[in-house]
């Protein structure tokens, strides 16, 4: 390890063989969640949702994987409790504020808590007279200073620095803020109470049947020219966090495209042999996944569908199958991640690359990543 590497990193070299830290961290989603559904986590959740009462609209803002998280949950909050929300890059979000911030709440995502853009956006907002929210993994964060309120949990820094475990803990937290306002509206969210509270079984279970699925993929698939991941809805983070996955650990050329956006014109751009990976979830982008599927096929792109119904699927080259009866599609980008988190790291090894470390062991990509990344005083 070269005497440069900043001490916060590390932990990303401590390991030169499976099973590498990123393997841990997707191993260790189901007790995250767990942590999650302490009574900690959860009655900071009931002050944060007491507090948002009656806001609108809540900003949900994040940078990379929490970003991703943000948007995904917007889904919920529109429907369960009818809230109007907006997920936006927190650079964005500080750079280009919105009006009205004084009426809103602002939930910042930062699974270090020093995530500058989201502390610095969360102290603005707060200086502004909005209710203000952090969700991180770290105590006693620059995060945690800032905000009016923080739903924790006791994880801690994940050491890779392609981060799983911290996608899943903070969806959860996000989904149960949302549940929480519906609460107070007087809403009956039993059954989604009930499917949370599963979900880090229902996790277990999916990580355990999957796993030799996904690595035989790795293994068969090779080293595609480019792997383009198409999610809609929800999934769009699904694939907006699968595709940074690709990148960041299996250093492939790696793209996330928007369901409609797909079938209008990116699909230009493939050739025989890109590896398209379609979330075709039971909702309304169901029919459209499976044209967009055989569209890919007839010009012999190679395609695997993930999705949780049975229906047939003719084309796909590859079909997985996401058995989590009950779970309606909105709460769905908790469990849809766990086999591309799994396919990437089984590519990663395939490719003889060390997934935790993102090349910094690089002279070059060390610098680079010194010269562009900010860090808080």
């Amino acid at each position: 390890m070269g005497a440069d590497i900043p001490k916060s990193v590390q932990g990303a070299f401590e390991r030169t063989a499976h099973p590498y830290h990123m393997w841990d961290g997707i191993q260790s989603i189901p007790r995250g969640l767990e942590d999650v559904l302490t009574a900690r986590t959860q009655g900071a959740v009931r002050k944060a949702a007491g507090a948002m009462q009656g806001k609108a609209p809540v900003h949900l803002i994040g940078c990379g994987t929490s970003y991703f998280a943000a948007l995904a949950s917007t889904y919920l909050f529109h429907a369960i409790p009818q809230v109007q929300s907006t997920a936006a890059d927190a650079f964005e979000f500080f750079a280009y504020p919105p009006p009205g911030l004084e009426n809103s709440a602002l939930v910042g995502i930062s699974h270090t808590g020093g995530t500058p853009a989201v502390v610095q956006s969360v102290q603005m907002a707060r200086a502004m007279q909005a209710v203000t929210v952090g969700v991180s993994d770290v105590a006693n964060s620059a995060l945690e200073r800032a905000a009016g309120f923080l739903i924790p949990s006791s994880l801690g820094v994940e050491p890779a620095l392609p981060k799983t475990r911290s996608y899943a803990a903070s969806l959860l937290r996000l989904y149960l803020l949302s549940v929480e306002l519906a609460r107070l509206q007087g809403q009956d969210v039993s059954a989604i109470d009930q499917i949370l509270e599963e979900s880090p079984r229902i996790a277990e279970d999916l990580l355990q049947s999957l796993e030799a699925e996904a690595n035989h993929l790795a293994q068969q698939l090779g080293s595609p020219r480019r792997i383009i991941v198409v999610g809609g809805g929800p999934n769009l983070a699904t694939a907006m966090e699968a595709s940074l996955k690709l990148t960041e650990s299996a250093l492939v050329s790696s793209y996330a495209w928007e369901l409609e956006e797909a079938v209008h014109g990116t699909w230009a751009s493939t050739q025989a042999g890109d590896l398209i990976i379609i979330l075709a979830m039971d909702g309304p982008g169901f029919t459209k996944s499976l044209r967009l599927c055989t569209g890919m096929r007839t010009i012999d792109a190679n395609v695997w569908i993930i999705t949780d119904t049975d229906e047939a699927i003719r084309d796909a080259n590859h079909i997985t199958r996401i058995h989590v009866p009950g779970v309606p599609e909105l709460l769905t980008p908790l469990f849809s991640i766990l086999p591309l988190y799994q396919f990437t790291y089984f590519l990663a090894l395939s490719r003889g690359i060390q997934p935790d470390n993102m090349r910094l062991a690089d002279p070059r990509y060390l610098k680079a990543r010194m010269l562009m990344r900010e860090s808080l005083p």
